[in-house]
């Protein structure tokens, strides 16, 4: 078999994934227990002291705003953040750094975590406005984006040579797509790297079954969340090329779009320079 085109089975063989790292997986025991506060994130969050301080970084940043500067964890949590909002943010830092992209000149993680950020913020912000049945509760959204696109960097970590070829491409041919490179390249794209990595460490299955979902946006009796995430994932690329558009998204009152995406927008380059700092 060509090595350079390896098959799904050979991708997803235990050896090839990193375990779950073990803050992320204490998060996730604090995420599944109803009763679990502050003290509990705060004690689990500051055994990890770099990861501590990024997240001290993130509450001061101005994106966030506050108006008076934070000096521990506790107060991120309780005056700027909140305890979902740095639970989630906390995981998707820790989940990320077992992958590596150092290997990968052309993938940009500054970009990465704009577009994590601003889609897991839009989304949760469209899923609070939207008249749809049976959606997640808006932080479970915001969680979802703001793992949507682990599958890019987990191909990154196995397969760098490929996927800068893959962006170099990209950047002569933009009427390709990431995803159709990537199956040239390596044999499959980072929608399906994703999902399986998210279901092989055991998140939540809302995570899984909406990034599997966006492989086929259209098929009959997916997941809910996979259109608004689509939306404000889309509307973050037009941001990014530097273009600005009104968000629309199917179930949301397009006023409510118009006034989401406007003041988002007022936000976008400071969301540039707290990516950057995660990056």
């Amino acid at each position: 078999m060509d090595r350079e085109h390896p098959s799904y089975s050979e991708l997803i063989t235990v050896e090839a994934v990193p375990p779950l790292p073990a803050t992320a997986a204490q998060l996730l025991l604090i995420a599944a227990n109803p009763d679990a506060e502050v003290d509990d994130l705060v004690a689990v969050i500051e055994r990890d002291p770099p990861l501590t301080a990024r997240l001290i970084g993130i509450a001061n940043s101005a994106f966030y705003a506050p108006r008076v500067p934070v000096l521990n964890l506790r107060e991120a949590i309780i005056r700027v953040l909140g305890l979902n909002i740095v639970r989630n943010i906390a995981f998707g830092m820790s989940l990320t750094g077992g992958l590596s992209c150092r290997h990968c000149p052309r993938f940009d993680l500054t970009r990465y975590w704009v577009t994590a950020l601003g889609t897991a913020d839009l989304c949760s912000g469209l899923v609070r406005a939207a008249d749809i049945a049976d959606l997640p509760d808006p932080d479970a959204a915001y969680l979802v984006g703001l793992l949507h696109n682990l599958g890019e960097l987990l191909l990154v970590h196995l397969w760098p040579r490929q996927m800068d070829e893959a962006f170099r491409r990209l950047e002569e041919q933009p009427e390709q797509t990431l995803e159709q490179l990537e199956r040239e390249l390596i044999g499959l794209d980072h929608w399906a790297a994703g999902a399986f990595l998210a279901r092989h460490w055991q998140l939540p299955a809302v995570v899984g079954d909406t990034i599997a979902g966006l492989a086929e946006p259209d098929k009959e009796g997916g997941e809910p969340l996979v259109g608004l995430l689509l939306a404000a994932r889309r509307w973050l690329l037009v941001a990014l090329s530097g273009r600005a558009v009104p968000l629309h998204a199917e179930g949301v009152d397009a006023g409510y779009c118009e006034y989401r995406s406007t003041a988002f927008l007022e936000r976008f380059d400071k969301l540039r320079n707290l990516a950057a700092t995660i990056a």
